[in-house]
Parts: C-alpha cells; sequence; structure tokens
C-alpha cells in the first residue's frame, strides 16, 4: 500500500473535506492533517469540528485563509512555505477553489517553487452529477450564478445552445428564482435538484425545470442546492426548424386565448410555455402589448 506523500521542504496540500457526513473522510486525509504545520481554513470554527472528531490536536496551527483576507495573507503563505512548511488548504466542506477560497493559495505555492500536492475526497458538485441520473459526460459546471436577472441572461447566454449536462450551486433564499429563471431561459429540460448530500435531510427531486419551480414553490427551500440540468436538448432544437416556428405560433395563440380568458400576460405565458415546450422570457417578449416591458 502507498504510503502518504511526504515532502522535505515546504508543501502545499489542497485537501477535500467532508460536505456533510463527518465519515466522508480518508486515511490520507486525517494523516496530513496530524503532520501539516499550518492548516488554511475557510472558517476556523468548522475545522475545529472535524480535527475533534478524530482526536487530532493542534488548534493552534489553523489560520484563517477566505475570499476576504487570502490576497491579503498571500505574501506570508509564500514566505511560510519558503521556510519549508508544509501548509493544508480546507474548506468548510468540499474541494477548496471550487466556488471556494484558495486560488492565491495556489499561486503563492507555485511562486514559492513548492509542490502542490491534492489531497482527493468529497466534492458537491460531483456527488449530485452522479447521483442525478442525467448524462454526466459531458457536463459543466457554472458555480453560483449571478443575483440579477439580466445578469443571469447574460452569464447563461454562452451555455443555452450548448448540448451538455449543467452544474451550478444556490443557496437555499435564490434557488427558488433560479428555478424560475432557469425554466424562462431553457423551457422544459430535464433536471435534479439535490440538496442536503450527505445529511439526514438529504434528497434529489427528479422532474422537468416546471416540474421542479413548482415543487420548490409547495415545499419551500431549506438546505445548500445543487441543480443539475440535461441541457442535451439545445442541439435538437438548433436544428428545429419548421416544427419549433410552428410550435411558437401556437405558443402565441395560446397566450392571446388564455388572456381573452381572463389570465394575466405573466400567468398566460407560463402556461403556455410548459405546453407548447417554449422558452418562457422568449415568449413573453413575442406577446408584449404596447407599453409593456420587456424581460431581458
Amino acid at each position: 500500500m502507498a504510503e502518504p506523500r511526504k515532502s522535505e521542504g515546504g508543501c502545499l496540500y489542497v485537501c477535500s473535506t467532508p460536505i456533510g457526513n463527518l465519515r466522508d473522510v480518508s486515511l490520507r486525509l486525517l494523516d496530513v492533517l496530524r503532520e501539516a504545520d499550518i492548516i488554511l481554513c475557510e472558517d476556523t470554527r468548522q475545522t475545529r469540528k472535524l480535527l475533534a472528531r478524530y482526536e487530532i490536536p493542534g488548534g493552534d496551527r489553523l489560520v484563517s485563509f477566505h475570499e476576504h483576507n487570502e490576497a491579503a495573507r498571500a505574501g506570508w503563505l509564500e514566505q511560510r512555505l519558503r521556510e519549508g512548511r508544509r501548509v493544508a488548504l480546507v474548506s468548510d466542506a468540499g474541494t477548496p477553489l471550487v466556488s471556494d477560497p484558495g486560488d492565491s493559495a495556489v499561486a503563492a505555492a507555485l511562486a514559492a517553487g513548492v509542490p502542490v500536492v491534492p489531497v482527493p475526497g468529497p466534492s458537491a458538485l460531483l456527488a449530485a452529477l452522479v447521483a442525478s441520473g442525467l448524462p454526466a459526460t459531458p457536463f459543466v459546471y457554472l458555480g453560483f450564478p449571478p443575483r440579477s436577472r439580466s445578469e443571469f441572461a447574460r452569464f447563461l447566454s454562452p451555455y443555452r445552445q450548448l448540448p451538455a449536462t449543467l452544474v451550478m450551486y444556490e443557496a437555499p433564499h435564490r434557488v427558488a428564482n433560479l428555478l424560475g429563471w432557469l425554466v424562462e431561459e431553457l423551457g422544459d429540460r430535464r433536471a435534479v435538484v439535490a440538496k442536503e448530500m450527505t445529511k439526514v435531510h438529504e434528497s434529489f427531486w427528479r422532474g422537468t425545470l416546471p416540474e421542479l419551480e413548482r415543487r420548490m414553490a409547495e415545499e419551500g427551500a431549506r438546505g445548500e442546492y445543487v441543480i443539475v440540468v440535461d441541457n442535451r436538448g439545445a442541439e435538437a432544437e438548433a436544428g428545429a426548424g419548421e416544427d419549433e416556428e410552428t410550435r411558437w405560433e401556437e405558443a402565441v395563440s395560446a397566450v392571446e386565448r388564455l388572456m381573452d380568458e381572463g389570465l394575466s400576460h405573466k400567468e398566460a405565458v407560463k402556461r403556455a410555455s410548459e405546453t407548447y415546450r417554449v422558452k418562457r422570457r422568449d415568449l413573453y417578449n413575442r406577446t408584449l402589448s404596447d407599453g409593456d416591458t420587456a424581460e431581458t
């Protein structure tokens, strides 16, 4: 059996830590945490819990290293690495640098000329992807999307016609908005909402984006979320041609009919977009009346 790699000089270990269940650790990770001279932490309180769980001493080795101070500490870290210190980089959960701090730590190690050694382990995006039931290859990780509707449209634009599985993170207080925006941008794609992975209340919601949007509205948001979307239909849509135009004509007619029946423009667009599998935002803009404001 291969022993954990040890460095006689300075070294930066990029360490994956549990995303919920503290039993999801490797023996190698525990060895690195025991032997490191310095442990860089996104939140020292979270890392103390992990050390305590495995009776690893040395809480005085913990140094905060997060998005607000990592750039300022890069020079200090580079000097410690040049001095031969062994440094373990951890985030609160999962793999550093994947929507978590750590870029400047790796840059400091490279500047100091010391090895950067990955200690693989848990990753929320990979856990959600492999359990989703959606195609795992190819996939594109998009991280946390922008918070405003207009910025999100620009953010997603390069990927709207990309036939790949899209993976993104979102916080509980914004996940309902994200699902609505995805419906407007991508239509009725198959998708999975994964939450609280490896924890007691782990769950995977599977369905189309409109179905998941409705379920979120009914059940509410609790926990941390990974959204996985099968965007392979984008390729077929790009060449749909005449059939697509027919669907659009029928969708526009449906909006007009539903509004005549008393529905608001917004609700009529929502229903018609789901029925005819067209993008809600585009249908909204196609059916605007004079004086209405287009969605961007």
